[in-house]
């Protein structure tokens, strides 16, 4: 047989759940890797496929775990969305992480040429395997590192959430994920269609005027199940909307859909990191994204 073996397989359902209850012993410093499992397992069972066809690219994942080796003790995984928003998760709790750096060297499951953005924990490893990956196929790897943030559940619960008298808080719904898209600095070509699947799928909430009706605030939970695009219209900033909806969005996560509630926030996003340490939120860990051009 000519050739390497594939590294990967894609993993059943059972196999999921272990590796959740895996890193769940793992928290808070890996809650971040149990929330993106329980992500990407809720969409593939709770979604019927052919809604699910529809929706944006990067929220449809396969996990892929070795076909080798103990996977129960290492708890490695690979994530792969699809190719229009091809976003890519990967973990392992051996360390340092040869198998999952293997994996990502020999598998013929991630694209490449697509530029792949990942998502991963601190290993120095892997950074050095994806970066000589994106080297062969000539592309740049651009760094940007971010921490983040837990709140121990019994902090959780005892916030409070009152909403200031001139706004009412709802959930978003789709048609507002245009509106939410131009605001973003961050936005790309597929990223309006992610922001609606995240709206629609997630959960999500904003503060509208009672006046104009206007959207002025809003924040939803993202692909890693975390707290993300929080974000106040400037002419409103300093009236603790940002603190309001980030007191609801850990209700609505930690009460209603019974997870653990996580952010990551870029260590010079100062603001941000007042808002969330003043409600009790504890820096646990780094992650880090890469992305290629």
């Amino acid at each position: 047989m000519g050739g390497t073996m594939e590294p990967l397989r894609p993993a059943s359902t059972e196999e999921i759940k272990q590796l959740i209850e895996n890193y769940q012993e793992k928290i808070p410093e890996h809650v971040q890797f149990v929330l993106i499992l329980q992500n990407i397992l809720r969409i593939n069972k709770t979604i019927p496929e052919h809604i699910r066809e529809e929706l944006s690219h990067r929220v449809q994942k396969t996990i892929y775990i070795p076909t080798g080796g103990n996977f129960n003790q290492s708890a490695t995984f690979v994530a792969i969305s699809r190719e229009e928003d091809l976003y890519i998760m990967a973990h392992s709790l051996e360390s340092p992480p040869y198998e999952l750096c293997n994996a990502i060297r020999t598998t013929k499951y991630i694209k490449w040429n697509l530029k792949p953005v990942f998502v991963i924990g601190g290993a120095k490893e892997l950074q050095t395997e994806i970066h000589h990956k994106a080297f062969e196929f000539k592309h740049k790897v651009h760094t940007s590192d971010f921490i983040n943030y837990w709140i121990p559940p019994n902090e959780a619960s005892k916030l409070e959430v009152v909403v200031p008298n001139e706004v009412q808080l709802k959930p978003l719904e789709k048609m507002h994920g245009k509106q939410i898209n131009d605001w973003w600095p961050y936005r790309y070509k597929t990223s309006q269609s992610y922001i609606e699947s995240a709206i629609q799928y997630n959960g999500s909430l904003g503060l509208f005027d009672k006046v104009s009706g206007n959207l002025v605030a809003c924040v939803f939970k993202n692909d890693l199940d975390g707290i993300a695009h929080l974000y106040t219209v400037p002419h409103c900033s300093n009236r603790g909307y940002g603190s309001t909806l980030v007191k609801a969005m850990t209700h609505l996560i930690a009460h209603d859909h019974k997870q653990h509630v996580q952010t990551f926030i870029s260590s010079n996003n100062e603001k941000s990191i007042r808002i969330f340490e003043k409600l009790g939120f504890l820096p646990v860990n780094n992650i880090q994204w890469l992305v290629m051009d």
